[in-house]
């Protein structure tokens, strides 16, 4: 009917302006290495003037900045879960829209995924897969999917189709068929435990995640 062709034309109307928030919510994260050199990442906007990145992203940084629309502006860990590979930056001079968060284990295999990066400067990239399997860890699932990130796209966000944010786009695991993974945006609530330094999916082969250990030929 008329009516429901209304409802559906809003629907899709109401979802490609959550998308359009979603990809003004990405930043660059800039982080300057003891040497000089400048590592650079992506990262999401969360509410509060704050940043959520991989931690591996900021890692011996001796100092950060987050960029939005080519404007940097300075940054603070105020959140380091090494473990997780889940950190938090404060960037109290932040003018970006935060992104609304749900989820990642709301998601089934199948479900859309879009992916944005913001290494690049003012151009935001879209990258769009699916989720194709979760694995269980510390009460959320890591999620392999088939957005198709790569160097420097670590960090960014990860979000459903109503422009949600589910998880942090992590790591390719070093198997055939580069696996791609990312972290669940629940870990932000999870207990850190700061014994732990090294990122899960880099932990020695006996202190993996089962599902990351080498496979016996």
């Amino acid at each position: 009917t008329i009516a429901a062709l209304g409802f559906a034309l809003a629907a899709c109307s109401a979802q490609a302006m959550n998308i359009a928030t979603a990809i003004q919510t990405t930043v660059r994260v800039q982080a300057e290495q003891p040497d000089g050199s400048i590592s650079i990442g992506s990262g999401v906007v969360l509410p509060g003037q704050r940043v959520a990145t991989a931690c591996h992203v900021i890692a011996g940084a001796k100092s950060l900045k987050a960029s939005y629309q080519y404007v940097a502006k300075p940054a603070s860990v105020v959140r380091r879960d090494d473990w997780r590979d889940l950190c938090v930056l404060s960037v109290p001079e932040l003018a970006a829209p935060a992104a609304k968060i749900a989820r990642a284990g709301d998601l089934k295999p199948g479900d859309r995924l879009l992916g944005f990066n913001g290494a690049y400067g003012v151009d935001v990239r879209l990258l769009v897969g699916a989720l194709d399997r979760t694995f269980a860890m510390d009460g959320a699932p890591v999620m392999q999917v088939s957005v198709p990130f790569a160097i420097g796209d670590s960090g960014g966000g990860l979000f459903n189709v109503a422009g949600e944010l589910v998880g942090i786009l992590a790591f390719v695991a070093k198997t055939a068929g580069e696996e791609r993974y990312a972290i669940p945006i629940e870990w932000l609530e999870a207990d850190i435990d700061a014994a732990r330094t090294v990122p899960f999916w880099k932990a020695a082969p006996a202190d993996m995640p089962d599902f990351l250990r080498p496979r016996e030929r």
